[in-house]
């Protein structure tokens, strides 16, 4: 960078010995062959360096390019990290497409200020006090200060103007975040909207928002322009007085003229991107705001220690543990990784914001023991699981994961335990491959066929002329509900986990087929705990036992059969 400015700032120095060589004489006498030769060689210097110039600014870009990838690949990595652990209310509270937008600006801005202050702040300031300090030795004081006072002025006028536009910048930002939340939302949501008929509603709301975008952004490209024009003029005016206070008493040469021109040419180009910097750094702070609230806004769900035994435990240990590091099988997982979990449930109470869901829910499920939980719609049933996987914590009493509380143990190691075949599935929009293979990642092709296999999804997929290759489209919009369900079930199945959840996970089959794949989670069920809400009675007559809600309560459990005596 310093070999870079010193080299330019040459320039016009070396213009400087050209012009007063070939001017010595006056402007009647000839020109002798020694000035002509004195100019020759102060022009191949001015040459040499502005080629001097040109490759160690390219050099720079070299050198610091490599630190400014690696700077912004860094926030996308922790930023991307730190909003997938964000537990579920962060998630539910936002809509995604303003989301997207509040990381992407914020992500970008972080690495535009860190480019600006390396290759253009930084280097400006250099050139700055090298240009004063050359006027300083050359003419005077208060040539030097002209300059000083110059940038002074330019300064002052770019941050009045700049902090008017933060304002138009902030509104600017309010409606990108409704723009995009609401194209993102009917987008996701293409199939309902048609449906309906209701896109001209939607096409109608987004240009709404359009129009509040167009409008602030009219507001600042205003402010823009006013802070433009009047930073062009500070310069021109500065460097017409500069070049009248060197010429006082005509002093100057025609050459002095001719290097303060190229200086100041030289660093008015700096200046007007300095402005274009502090213009950018306040919008990048406000883009930043949002950024930064996001990435210092912390989990409801404070991450637990112990380690919950999985049938993956030792494949965490052989390919690294969990922070990278090599990490032994415990001890204490000997003879854990094959058997089911063991759950209790004790006076769980839990609600939504001021709506109670749970009143003191207490129940157990013994280790490899089936257990259906049914009731009407609102009674609770899909919470029960919410809470059991830690998507949310209880407002009070507390759930034992084989004897330990659930906030006791880590989340990812409780996770990995488990299993969970959703009422709605949403596939990746990628291959059935990956989206079966995503229950296990880096699970062979043999376990993934054999996976497809035991949900009864491998005839289908050998019907479509891609196989296991075939896109399923965005959410999986592609396959069909019973398709889609299937392929949560193969994930299931390719986990083998110690507990297996089943949300509804039959609701979209036909009886055959729901029969067929009954048989399989029986089967998968061997051996390991597993939770079923449904309503079929079909799909809860095997269960061990079974526990029915109403209004946030247990009111009866048992099996089947008893079930049915004590209301015979």
């Amino acid at each position: 960078m310093a070999v870079s400015k010193v080299s330019g700032l040459a320039i016009p120095l070396f213009f400087k010995q050209a012009v007063d060589h070939l001017t010595a004489h006056g402007s009647n006498a000839s020109v002798s062959d020694v000035a002509v030769q004195g100019a020759m060689v102060a022009l191949l210097l001015s040459g040499l360096c502005r080629v001097a110039a040109a490759v160690f600014k390219e050099v720079q870009q070299v050198i610091f390019s490599p630190v400014s990838q690696a700077a912004g690949r860094r926030v996308a990595f922790h930023t991307f990290n730190h909003v997938l652990h964000m537990d579920m209310n962060f998630h539910l509270n936002r809509r995604t497409g303003e989301l997207s937008r509040k990381l992407e600006r914020g992500t970008r801005s972080v690495g535009m200020v860190f480019r600006a202050v390396v290759f253009t702040f930084l280097p400006t300031v250099v050139e700055l006090v090298l240009v004063c300090g050359i006027l300083w030795t050359t003419f005077s004081p208060p040539v030097a200060g002209l300059v000083v006072a110059t940038f002074a002025g330019y300064i002052a006028w770019t941050a009045s103007l700049t902090q008017r536009a933060t304002e138009s910048r902030k509104q600017l930002n309010a409606m990108d975040d409704l723009t995009s939340g609401k194209a993102i939302d009917a987008l996701l949501n293409f199939e309902t909207v048609n449906l309906f008929n209701n896109a001209t509603i939607e096409v109608a709301q987004y240009d709404q928002y359009l129009r509040g975008y167009q409008k602030a952004a009219l507001d600042t490209e205003r402010l823009s322009a006013l802070l433009n024009a009047g930073q062009g003029a500070i310069l021109a005016v500065g460097l017409t007085a500069v070049c009248c206070a060197a010429n006082v008493g005509g002093a100057a040469t025609a050459g002095d003229l001719v290097m303060i021109s190229g200086l100041l040419l030289q660093l008015w180009a700096p200046l007007q991107f300095l402005g274009f910097f502090y213009r950018e750094l306040r919008r990048s702070l406000v883009d930043m705001e949002a950024f930064f609230d996001i990435m210092k806004t912390d989990s409801q769900l404070v991450d637990g220690k112990l380690e919950l035994c999985s049938t993956h435990t030792d494949e965490a240990a052989l390919n690294g543990g969990h922070n990278g590091t090599h990490a032994a099988v415990p001890a204490a997982c000997a003879g854990f990784m094959e058997r089911g979990i063991q759950l209790q449930l004790d006076d769980v109470h839990f609600g939504y914001r001021d709506r109670k869901v749970l009143n003191g829910v207490s129940f157990s499920v013994e280790s490899g023991q089936s257990v259906a939980i049914v009731g009407p719609s609102g009674s609770g049933k899909s919470t029960i699981l919410k809470l059991i996987l830690r998507l949310y914590d209880s407002k009070a009493g507390s759930i034992f994961v084989d004897g330990v509380n659930v906030r006791d143990l880590r989340l990812g190691s409780m996770r990995e335990a488990v299993a969970v075949v959703p009422q709605d599935t949403v596939l990746f929009n990628d291959t059935i491959y990956h989206n079966i293979e995503y229950g296990r990642p880096g699970a062979t092709e043999e376990q993934v066929l054999e996976a497809a296999a035991m949900a009864k999804l491998d005839a289908t997929i050998s019907m479509m002329p891609e196989g296991y290759e075939t896109l399923v489209g965005e959410r999986g919009l592609k396959l069909s509900g019973g398709e889609k369900q299937r392929v949560a079930i193969a994930r299931a199945f390719l986990r083998a986990p110690r507990l297996l959840i089943c949300d509804e996970s039959t609701s979209a089959l036909d009886t055959k087929t729901e029969s067929g794949i009954m048989a399989s989670l029986s089967e998968l069920a061997v051996g390991r705990t597993s939770l079923f809400v449904a309503h079929r009675l079909s799909t809860i007559r095997h269960c061990d036992k079974i526990v029915v809600m109403q209004e946030g309560r247990v009111v009866e459990e048992g099996s089947h059969d008893e079930l049915l005596q004590r209301r015979a």
